[in-house]
């Protein structure tokens, strides 16, 4: 087991500490596959800023990001089955059917890490880490605008299939959720994804100066690739992490010439539902109650 040190003063969550043992053995496992097949790959956002101001996780974090370039990462997808075993599972459209994101999480088996708005999605929801590709980003070429817009609307008509229309008052998707049911069938769900990565596949890294995470976060938070020209190792807790030698110029761009003050800002996971010792299969049914049960609520509010 790690060892998570006193986190400077901060008033952790209990439900902080278990949760970040997971995730540093998720990210301990994915070093040694990227390693073991020569792949290369960093820390990532708060989880680099995380390695640098504090030597491990930012006291009110709840997630670990990881980046590789798109080459190396369409390669990790193709020996994710044999590197990853269980209690590991590595996440993708194609190695589990209705996940609809447009990146990877590396999951981990007894587990739950549950987003209540998502508790109808029959995915695996164990406890994560995320894995973004790297794209291409050329400078004014309309193409990434159309590229972004595309693949997101493939996205969203992707999730609508699973979406609980009526608990999550959704109405307007009746007809989009309808046309997926319909064309996933006739098509098949991975066939469909791949049109949305395609689309990002036509901005190759060898082509371009500058590198984003072209799936999300677009151009808002791109960097120069020279920035992941060498890899250095640092201290994360009680492991070694690579992270970009150019890292002083990503946290700046991400976070702004400040980012070694720290800013206690909301975590992007905030809404879910962890249980580091319980499968996510057990847990699924209390959520959706929960969920089920809050719309309800909602709906006799709007009537009164």
């Amino acid at each position: 087991m790690h060892k998570i040190r006193e986190k400077e003063g901060y008033q952790l969550n209990e439900q902080l500490l278990p949760l970040w043992q997971v995730q540093l053995d998720l990210l301990q496992k994915f070093i040694e596959v990227c390693q073991r097949y020569h792949l290369r790959c960093w820390v990532d956002s708060g989880t680099l800023l995380g390695a640098v101001r504090h030597k491990g996780f930012i006291p009110w974090d709840d997630d670990v990001d990881v980046n590789m370039m798109r080459e190396d990462y369409d390669r990790l997808q193709e020996v994710a089955a044999e590197a990853f075993q269980p209690p590991f599972f590595y996440q993708t459209a194609y190695t589990d059917k209705d996940y609809y994101r447009s990146h990877g999480q590396l999951r981990m088996d007894g587990t739950s890490a549950i987003r209540p708005s998502d508790c109808f999605q029959p995915y695996h929801q164990g406890i994560f880490i995320d894995v973004f590709p790297l794209d291409g980003i050329p400078d004014n070429d309309s193409r990434v605008d159309d590229a972004m817009r595309k693949g997101r609307r493939i996205l969203r008509f992707l999730k609508a299939k699973n979406t609980n229309i009526l608990l999550s008052g959704r109405w307007g998707l009746v007809f989009r959720k309808w046309k997926a049911c319909r064309e996933v069938a006739r098509r098949g769900w991975a066939n469909i994804f791949r049109e949305a990565e395609d689309l990002y596949r036509q901005f190759p890294v060898a082509d371009a100066d500058i590198v984003g995470e072209l799936s999300t976060t677009g151009r808002d938070l791109a960097c120069r690739k020279c920035v992941y020209d060498d890899t250095v190792w640092l201290d994360f807790e009680d492991i070694k992490v690579p992270a970009p030698a150019g890292w002083d110029e990503y946290l700046r761009v991400q976070y702004g010439d400040s980012y070694m003050t720290p800013m206690h800002d909301p975590t992007l996971h905030g809404d879910l539902v962890i249980d580091a010792h319980r499968d996510y299969r057990e847990v699924l049914p209390e959520v959706q109650k929960a969920y089920r049960d809050s719309a309800l609520k909602r709906f006799w509010g709007k009537l009164k």
